[in-house]
């Protein structure tokens, strides 16, 4: 099944993580004087994290209880 998570500016660029990455990658954001933002998963499964623009991530998780996906970050370089 295919489930539309954004709109894209330009070609979406598209990564997926393990919880363990994602909560690396948020406390890599937190400490950069360069990036703002955050992401912060709360369940066990994959992180999709996409560039919806040339400086705007977000990112959405799968929420087991809801059974959809479910915004969980961003980040803006």
């Amino acid at each position: 099944m295919m489930r539309e998570l954004g709109s894209f500016e330009g070609i979406g660029d598209l990564s997926c993580y393990t919880r363990a990455q994602a909560e690396r990658m948020d406390v890599t954001i937190n400490r950069s004087d360069t990036i703002h933002g955050h992401i912060t998963p709360r369940w066990n499964t994959t992180v999709v994290c996409a560039f919806i623009n040339a400086t705007s991530a977000t990112c959405w998780q799968y929420s087991p209880v809801e059974r959809t996906f479910v915004r969980v970050g961003e980040w803006e370089t």
